[in-house]
């Protein structure tokens, strides 16, 4: 065991190196030199007596021998890597890390968390705003907030809202201009293209006008915050999410033009690892958010 350990060092190096068939890669992630990732694969085929790589002008690929050493390294160091986060999981059992994008954040859950603070101001809340997909076998997050369609890998989901998209704008665009709005009085307004989710072109079929009635428009909004603050301005009108739109809503920054709604085939999920959704304050973390 104690000959096998002295090159856990190399196996690291090997490992990281064959994951992204560089050297250069691996000496990055590791936060060494290059030639330091070299000695350490070069000793390690010198003890196992075997060439683990091939090198090429754009890097490296791995051996016969290099691919069956690997198919073991990438399984152990993920394992390694799942314990270590667990360990401190459980060690900050009081604190909870949710990942979520940003528009989640700032339009939806940080104007709300005074009320989770006051309820439960024993448990810590550390909020990831990222808008890729948590890692949960690379990261310490404890619970995501998904806005999508249920299919991720084995992971436990439940959720919290179904969403639709509502037609909203400030209050300065349309003035005194009686409402709800005819649906031909909408389309004459400057209408503001969210690029991620369905087009005015579903709302003009649902309401019965032509889709040659919507007018196109140069600029496409990939954030739902930025195109809620786009039609707060009174730059045109937003198909938006309710979710997100609710609290600007409430406060008057934005008003809803007409009655429809259009339906979406994603809603938004509350995403753990199995078994996670035992966890005493991932529970109660859960159950509050099911109740806002």
């Amino acid at each position: 065991m104690a000959e096998n350990l002295r090159h856990l060092r190399a196996l690291q190096a090997f490992d990281e190196t064959a994951t992204h068939s560089s050297l250069t890669k691996a000496a990055d992630v590791l936060n060494v030199t290059h030639g330091a990732i070299s000695r350490q694969i070069k000793l390690l085929e010198l003890h196992l007596g075997v060439v683990l790589f091939h090198r090429r002008p754009n890097g490296v690929e791995l051996t016969k021998a290099g691919e069956r050493l690997y198919q073991s390294t990438r399984g152990a160091f993920s394992a390694l890597q799942l314990g270590v986060s667990e360990v401190k999981r459980i060690r900050h059992r009081q604190s909870i890390t949710v990942s979520l994008s940003t528009s989640l954040a700032l339009k939806w859950l940080v104007p709300l968390l005074s009320s989770f603070q006051q309820e439960h101001p024993g448990i810590a809340l550390l909020l990831d705003t990222n808008d890729a997909y948590a890692d949960f076998d690379r990261s310490e997050v404890d619970i995501a907030l998904r806005f999508g369609k249920p299919g991720w890998g084995g992971l436990y989901h439940e959720q919290i809202k179904q969403e639709e998209l509502i037609v909203v704008a400030a209050p300065s665009l349309v003035g005194k201009q009686r409402r709800p709005m005819l649906a031909e009085e909408v389309a004459d307004l400057p209408l503001l293209h969210d690029a991620f989710n369905v087009g005015w072109e579903s709302w003009a079929a649902q309401v019965g006008l032509s889709p040659e009635r919507i007018k196109s428009q140069s600029v496409k909004y990939v954030d739902s915050a930025v195109l809620l603050e786009a039609a707060m301005d009174g730059q045109g009108v937003a198909l938006a999410r309710h979710l997100l739109a609710a609290r600007d809503l409430e406060l008057g920054r934005l008003i809803r033009l007409d009655d429809s709604s259009v339906p979406l085939d994603r809603g938004l999920y509350f995403v753990c690892r199995p078994g996670d959704q035992e966890r005493v304050t991932v529970r109660i973390f859960k159950k509050w958010l099911m109740s806002i």
